[in-house]
């Protein structure tokens, strides 16, 4: 695969994004900071691939949203998109205090990796239409247990 010096620039700029903590986050292990940043590259790669050239950019609110819904998702061992209280993708984001104006979620369920899981994704028409999505730009994602959600958006 040939990669352009300004695409391999973004992709290492959103990868590394990841590994930052804003003020009063929970410090995350290597390994998250790694798959989180790997994410982002990959599904910034596979954007760029379609046309979509602006990478990514991780968002720590994101980032909150996807691992409390992952988190109750393992706790409780379902797989939905409706979350504690019968909460909504969305509402999970805005009570972060993430303005989205476009949100979208991608779940899924005993995957060992990343690299697993965002296959499975890409696989999936509708998850891969979420993760090229051009109308958002921000991203996280979260394991708990078996369970991973990836959450995408757009501020307003």
């Amino acid at each position: 695969m040939t990669f352009r010096p300004l695409l391999l620039a973004c992709a290492i700029v959103t990868g590394l994004s990841a590994c930052a903590n804003a003020p009063g986050t929970t410090r995350l292990s290597a390994e998250q900071s790694l798959n989180i940043a790997s994410a982002g590259t990959q599904i910034s790669l596979q954007r760029a691939q379609a046309g979509i050239v602006r990478p990514l950019a991780h968002s720590s609110a994101l980032q909150a949203a996807a691992a409390q819904h992952a988190e109750y998702l393992s706790r409780t061992g379902g797989l939905s998109h409706d979350g504690q209280g019968g909460s909504t993708a969305h509402t999970r984001v805005t009570r972060t205090g993430y303005d989205s104006c476009r949100t979208a979620e991608n779940i899924a369920r005993g995957q060992s990796d990343l690299r697993t899981v965002l296959s499975d994704w890409t696989a999936s028409a509708e998850h891969r239409r979420n993760m090229l999505d051009p109308r958002v730009t921000d991203y996280g994602i979260a394991r708990a247990g078996s369970v991973w959600v990836l959450v995408l958006a757009r501020p307003c």
